[in-house]
């Protein structure tokens, strides 16, 4: 009989929880796993890229209604669990450490495997519902899971920093589909205007830096560098972001391209890939970039150097505006020779990185390890 797995989740739209998803269960053997993926509401970029195999369903609602996490922070996971989940499943996987996780520890199903996913550093960007402040509640939450699987080390040492430790909390890591990208990197072509060009993805947020970034920009074009930035994605920063460049005068050199589904061509035609995150969990648009041959320069924040290690695969910066400026002045004044042993590392990296070895991994950690 196939296995029935459960991925909860608040909605399967555009972000990096709904993508690896996607990629997820997309990649999962429908001989082996009957899948579904529940969400708080119905609808998103990611739903309407899933395999017609896959069960997507919501709660209640058909799209967001304003005051449902008011909701599920109210009633304890017992109820919730009762009024919200249907079926029975084998393994049930909370995707946050917020409604999620809570709706998924209230499971009355004893035979279950349940896993808190946890893709975020909790210090900075935990769950800010009102059980998830402190530890002591949390844990109550927590130790209703069987497992908790952080998504890099960096991200289980700082879940352990916060709320302490558990009986079974390890690291896996989220697979990419490299031929996939690889793919797409070529079903479009992206025109280079300047010498030296960066790319760079993410929610138009503030965890991203991307306020840092243009910042750094604006040093660097006041020194006399010619050099050209773009940013792909959309989020609640845009206006903000907008007016830092016109007031910066730089808008002939940072391009909000805004949303991309396909963002790959953008970062094939770069020189540079830049993560400039204050805090992340493990950055799959970092792998996604090394599988491209992009070389990656990075601010040392979760995750970062388990994708470059120290220097060994790409350039760490220091996680401050300074850092930024710093790794981009050296990439603007760096010979072609060494960018090529740039290219060269990313290169090395992207051959370690094989989707179908990673799923195998993924699956055996996440669904086929028995209960403690």
């Amino acid at each position: 009989m196939k296995k029935k797995i459960l991925f909860l989740l608040e909605a399967f739209d555009k972000g990096g929880i709904e993508k690896v998803t996607l990629d997820i269960v997309n990649g999962l053997d429908p001989e082996k796993y009957d899948i579904t993926v529940q969400t708080f509401w119905y609808g998103g970029h990611c739903q309407s890229q899933v395999m017609d195999h896959i069960k997507v369903i919501p709660f209640f609602f058909k799209r967001h209604i304003k005051g449902i996490n008011r909701l599920i922070e109210f009633l304890p996971p017992k109820w919730l669990y009762r009024l919200f989940v249907r079926g029975k499943y084998d393994v049930e996987i909370a995707a946050s450490d917020g409604g999620a996780a809570k709706v998924i520890s209230g499971s009355p199903n004893k035979t279950s495997r349940k896993i808190c996913w946890v893709h975020m550093d909790v210090v900075e960007r935990g769950s800010r519902m009102k059980e998830f402040l402190q530890a002591s509640s949390a844990r109550q939450i927590y130790e209703r899971f069987d497992t908790i699987a952080c998504v890099s080390t960096q991200c289980l040492d700082k879940f352990r920093q916060k709320f302490g430790d558990f009986p079974d909390i390890r690291t896996v890591h989220n697979p990419l589909p490299d031929e996939d990208i690889r793919k797409k990197a070529t079903e479009y072509t992206v025109a280079r205007s300047a010498p030296v060009e960066f790319a760079t993805v993410g929610r138009l947020a503030v965890e991203k830096g991307f306020d840092r970034l243009i910042e750094a920009s604006r040093r660097l074009r006041d020194e006399g560098h010619t050099f050209r930035i773009h940013i792909v994605g959309d989020g609640v920063k845009k206006d903000q972001l907008t007016q830092q460049i016109c007031q910066s005068k730089l808008e002939d050199t940072v391009i909000l391209h805004g949303y991309a589904a396909n963002p790959y061509p953008y970062i094939t035609a770069a020189d540079w890939y830049l993560c400039t995150s204050l805090d992340e969990a493990y950055p799959l648009s970092v792998g996604e970039s090394l599988i491209l041959g992009t070389p990656v320069m990075g601010t040392d924040c979760s995750g970062v150097r388990e994708w470059l290690g120290d220097d060994e695969y790409g350039m760490v910066l220091a996680n401050s505006t300074d850092g930024i400026y710093r790794g981009m002045r050296a990439a603007l004044e760096m010979s072609e020779r060494d960018h090529l042993a740039w290219q060269r590392k990313a290169a090395n990296k992207a051959g370690q990185i094989r989707f179908d070895a990673q799923m195998a991994s993924w699956c055996r950690d996440m669904l086929e390890t028995s209960q403690h």
